[in-house]
């Protein structure tokens, strides 16, 4: 009895004396710049790294820092102006145009796909459910991850070749491939039960808004998000002047390589920016007035756990969870042949974080998303 009272007694004095994390609320905005040096230059002794671009907004503030060189041994620092491929990043673009064009009336988040496209689809759907928008922005509709389908045969030998051959198909693939190959796909689950990444529907989601735009994703980006949030170097075709400001990317094992080529619509991760332009997209994307972007974030599956996080949600792309400190979390990757970056938005707190590299190895996304987290905790010591 007596050992049990001094167990007891321990615990709730444990318990008392550990500290409940303060959260960090609108209105703080301290950003420790130092810290953040600090931890990147920890980051680039890691001989894959060579350079990091970092931007954070905290309540208006921005800091944006540059690290390393794009090419070893080139002094050639990063810029604001550097042109980087986002990848999957681009995912969040379309979120927001699709989110638009359903506040405009344009569509609804329960229509079946099959309204959008031209033809006989009736392989779309599973037991007589169809395929609806919702589960295009959920990536629970059931579709393969790669158009062509046979790209994903390629991942079961992964080495520095992996790009040129992934190239080498999607360069030959074209939009009418698709729509055939759309036709004889198989649904074998019943649509918005079951996560699984799919780029196949991000590219038919891009071609449903340009349709019902009647514009390329290029304008739309342009016109509906790039021009408000003022962000002239994001595009998913670049001009010539902007490939000149673009960085090189290296691969897995630190070798020079490609960027992605694709004749589809570019939805799936054919985007490229800057740091500036990812500052004022972060800007545009915490704003509460922008209702685009806040609706977009809102919760469309949680069926299931994904991406080996139990509380992961999905929103429109973006994947969404909850920060004990910063509260609502929303998220999402994007990795190149030759690059990696993750955009963090809390709007809760007001923060955005984006990490952006020019190494696109097999870890370097999660060495980014650590980095990320130790900047939330410099950010928490400084502001609570």
């Amino acid at each position: 009895m007596r050992l049990t009272y001094w167990i007891v007694f321990i615990f709730f004095l444990t318990n008392c004396n550990s500290p409940t994390p303060m959260k960090v609320s609108r209105g703080a905005g301290i950003i420790p710049h130092e810290a953040i040096a600090n931890h990147a230059m920890k980051l680039l002794k890691d001989p894959l790294l060579s350079s990091l671009s970092i931007g954070v907004t905290f309540d208006g503030k921005k800091h944006i820092a540059h690290f390393g060189e794009i090419d070893k041994g080139q002094n050639n620092k990063p810029t604001d102006n550097t042109v980087y491929e986002i990848a999957s990043v681009t995912k969040t673009l379309l979120a927001v145009l699709v989110s638009q064009a359903e506040i405009e009336g344009k569509l609804s988040l329960d229509d079946d796909i099959r309204k959008y496209l031209d033809g006989d689809f009736d392989n779309l759907q599973y037991k007589d459910q169809p395929i609806l928008i919702r589960h295009l922005l959920t990536h629970t509709a059931s579709l393969p991850r790669w158009a062509p389908e046979r790209v994903g045969d390629l991942f079961e030998d992964i080495d520095s070749q992996l790009p040129y051959k992934i190239n080498k198909i999607l360069s030959q693939y074209t939009k009418a491939q698709f729509f055939e190959d759309l036709k004889q796909l198989t649904i074998e689950a019943i649509p918005g039960t079951h996560y699984s990444y799919s780029s196949y529907g991000t590219e038919l989601t891009t071609y449903i808004i340009e349709k019902i735009y009647s514009k390329s994703f290029d304008e739309l980006i342009s016109e509906k998000i790039a021009s408000k949030a003022q962000m002239s170097d994001t595009r998913i075709t670049p001009n010539e002047e902007q490939l000149k400001r673009s960085a090189n990317g290296y691969d897995m094992n630190g070798n020079l390589t490609i960027q992605m080529v694709s004749n589809l619509w570019g939805g799936g991760g054919r985007a490229k920016s800057t740091p500036s332009d990812l500052m004022n997209y972060m800007t545009f994307l915490l704003d509460p007035e922008n209702k685009p972007a806040t609706n977009s974030y809102n919760t469309l599956y949680d069926l299931a756990p994904f991406n080996g996080d139990e509380n992961n949600k999905s929103g429109y792309f973006w994947v969404l969870n909850e920060d004990d400190i910063f509260g609502k979390k929303v998220s999402h990757h994007g990795g190149a042949y030759g690059m990696q970056n993750w955009l963090h938005i809390y709007p809760d707190t007001n923060l955005g974080i984006s990490v952006i590299t020019n190494n696109g190895g097999m870890r370097t996304g999660r060495k980014l998303d650590n980095l990320i987290q130790k900047i939330l905790e410099e950010i928490h010591k400084v502001n609570s």
